[in-house]
């Protein structure tokens, strides 16, 4: 069951002032106004390009219940008849206000994932570790930000257990706010790596960052990974600082709470082994590529916090379905071919990784592989698209088609390898391209497609008709 508030009910809540009354109460918050929102609240946010005040007219056709507005026109006062109507001096306050009220309302257990890479998987993972035996809710969108975090505890019925969240983040001190929010009970920083350093600057700014999931969580659970530098550093100064239970989790290193390791890699996922608090397993795990063991054991740190036993996350293990899309999602093309299709984002981590996944897998056919600009890398973009150009020329991919505005220097690293395979090179998308190269693509052959979100990769895909695509 969702909460539900009368005007004068949300006013208390967010500090406001009830403006109207239609009588009726609003149950679930409503986020798009191209969608039915019977009974719902709608919050009036104000973007950098656009402002939800706009949008009140259809917010009261399509059926909501209350607006929460920081701002009066002319055009509110014909509303008042018609809806109610609350005024607040910030919206966006207020809604973190009221995610805040309902998450200490409901008194669920909250656990919450930071990193560079890896957060929106090793939810999924852990999700599928506790759905069996606990009550869980966990966004299906990518909410991560100062919205999303509190539309995450929003959506969550009084009735869960535990609610997991993502804390993504832009800018220092972004982390500590949402933790203010959603006071989590369990966090975990997956890696650190260089996604956002065009915003932040440098990879010690990025580690502040993300350090602040443990900072602002002191009663918290806090599980560690103790092979990324960054992380091993954060975990190092815990030791001396907090009074927290800590988890630790390493594919080699014998002193952490949880090893795990892949001992085998395919189309069919990873056959993994190690042990959790002293407890053997052995698992096979239906996701593609080695790295996923960091988010295999992010999500394993976080089932033990919540009381989950060694035996039962082993056995939970075995019997995970992951199914999320444009990351390591696994497709087929009519013919057979196969496609890693990777492209909800990307950073140099990310790219480096799902390349060498590329070149361990074995292909009887040729290797193909669709990259798009990584975003947020400021003024290290040149010097880390030459730097993917050169690793990619230094692989067996044997056709490449890399897509931005960086193209030139990727091209330059490609060749500074020796690559005197077919490439191109191209500022955004070109159908007739793609049609192209999906017409060479044989049913032997394996094909990676990776960017950042902004490149709608998913084009490229589509116009090769996949067997059981869905564009989002």
């Amino acid at each position: 069951m969702s909460w539900k508030l009368t005007a004068e009910q949300l006013a208390q809540i967010v500090n406001g002032e009830v403006l109207s009354h239609s009588g009726a109460t609003a149950s679930g918050l409503a986020t798009d106004t191209r969608k039915d929102m019977s009974g719902q609240l709608f919050v009036a946010l104000k973007g950098e390009s656009f402002d939800a005040h706009d949008f009140l007219d259809q917010c009261v056709e399509k059926g909501a219940h209350c607006l929460l507005v920081h701002s009066e026109s002319t055009r509110l006062q014909a509303l008042k008849e018609k809806i109610s109507i609350v005024k607040v001096s910030d919206t966006l306050n207020a809604l973190q206000t009221l995610a805040r009220w309902w998450r200490r309302e409901c008194g669920w257990k909250v656990l919450a994932i930071t990193g560079s890479s890896g957060k929106t998987t090793t939810k999924e993972i852990l999700k599928g570790l506790l759905m069996p035996s606990h009550r869980v809710f966990a966004h299906d969108k990518n909410f991560n930000n100062h919205w999303g975090v509190p539309f995450t505890l929003l959506a969550a019925p009084e009735d869960a257990e535990i609610v997991i969240t993502e804390m993504g983040m832009s800018h220092l001190g972004e982390i500590a706010e949402l933790c203010k929010i959603a006071e989590p009970d369990a966090v975990v920083c997956t890696m650190v790596g260089q996604a956002h350093i065009g915003e932040l600057g440098s990879l010690e700014n990025i580690k502040k960052a993300k350090e602040e999931i443990y900072l602002n969580s002191p009663n918290a659970v806090q599980v560690f990974n103790i092979d990324n530098e960054k992380t091993m550093e954060m975990y190092e100064a815990a030791s001396r600082y907090t009074n927290s239970t800590m988890i630790t989790f390493s594919n080699f290193r014998s002193e952490a709470d949880i090893q795990i390791r892949a001992n085998d890699m395919s189309f069919k996922g990873l056959d993994i082994k190690g042990n959790i608090r002293g407890v053997g397993g052995t698992a096979k795990v239906s996701i593609v590529g080695r790295h996923n063991t960091v988010n295999i054991s992010a999500a394993v740190g976080l089932a033990l916090a919540a009381g989950m036993e060694p035996e039962f996350i082993w056995r939970a293990l075995n019997h995970l379905e992951l199914k999320s899309w444009g990351r390591n999602q696994l497709l087929h093309l009519e013919n057979g071919a196969h496609i890693i299709f990777d492209a909800y984002n990307a950073n140099p981590e990310s790219m480096a990784v799902l390349i060498k996944n590329l070149f361990e897998l074995f292909a009887e056919g040729r290797k193909i592989a669709i990259l798009g600009e990584m975003g947020e890398l400021g003024s290290k973009a040149s010097e880390c698209h030459w730097a993917l150009g050169e690793m990619v020329g230094n692989t067996d991919i044997e056709l490449v088609w890399f897509l931005g505005e960086h193209g030139a220097d990727f091209e330059a690293g490609l060749k500074s390898s020796g690559f005197d395979k077919t490439y191109f090179i191209s500022n955004s998308y070109e159908e007739v391209l793609a049609l192209k190269i999906g017409s060479v693509i044989e049913p032997t052959d394996i094909v990676i497609v990776k960017g950042s979100r902004f490149m709608k990769l998913e084009q490229v895909v589509q116009a090769w008709n996949p067997v059981d695509f869905e564009l989002s």
